[in-house]
């Protein structure tokens, strides 16, 4: 009942969310390298689990399919939980989500986290490779902002982006930071260029990948 473009109005890109490949800490897999190596000599037989249908988490596994040549099947969940613990558990082979999920399991050793998705490495996962590293060019996010109804004032808009930014100096930064995510921040036609450029690229993988809500 709504449309993205015409009824919200952009007012700041908060903070972007790499995503991180994580990886049964069974496998003989230490990066996607060797994760692109093993996936090819096990044609077919690898899983990547899916936390819910159209996530950034999908779109980022479909992607990673694509660019690489790799072949392995995608098994859809109920949620982000039950799939990490089918992956520590080793009924799933892999799974791609925003970095904070894994985090605590990768630390304890329960799972390994090969890669980021980011452009470049992440201050908490300093040792951990980009996705870029081996597949140049590839970067995908989740990603956080804040918006308005379209009918706001201007200068409403413009003083909730200044609040924001303003916001985002403090403190605030370095939270986000440690939880794995990109403050972002900057203007409202930041954000607008942002979201455009955004919405093409997951429509696009939508579309190619035949991805469709229950």
């Amino acid at each position: 009942p709504y449309s993205v473009e015409k009824d919200f109005a952009p007012i700041a890109l908060v903070a972007k969310a790499p995503l991180s490949v994580a990886i049964n800490k069974d496998l003989p897999i230490t990066d996607i390298k060797s994760l692109i190596a093993y996936s090819k000599a096990n044609p077919g037989k690898m899983t990547f689990a899916v936390g819910s249908v159209g996530s950034a988490g999908q779109l980022s596994t479909e992607m990673l399919k694509k660019a690489s040549g790799m072949d392995y099947t995608m098994v859809p969940y109920k949620g982000t939980a039950p799939a990490f613990q089918d992956l520590i558990g080793g009924q799933i082979d892999g799974f791609i989500d925003p970095i904070l999920g894994s985090l605590q399991y990768h630390k304890g050793g329960l799972l390994r986290v090969v890669a980021v998705t980011s452009a470049q490495r992440t201050p908490n996962l300093p040792d951990v490779p980009t996705v870029a590293e081996t597949i140049p060019g590839y970067e995908f996010y989740s990603w956080y902002g804040l918006w308005a109804p379209v009918k706001v004032s201007g200068e409403i808009q413009s003083l909730l982006n200044a609040e924001v930014n303003k916001a985002l100096a403090t403190d605030m930064k370095e939270k986000l930071t440690q939880q794995g995510l990109i403050v972002s921040g900057g203007s409202i036609e930041d954000f607008k260029k942002f979201q455009a450029e955004d919405m093409v690229k997951t429509q696009k993988l939508i579309k190619e990948a035949n991805i469709r809500l229950e």
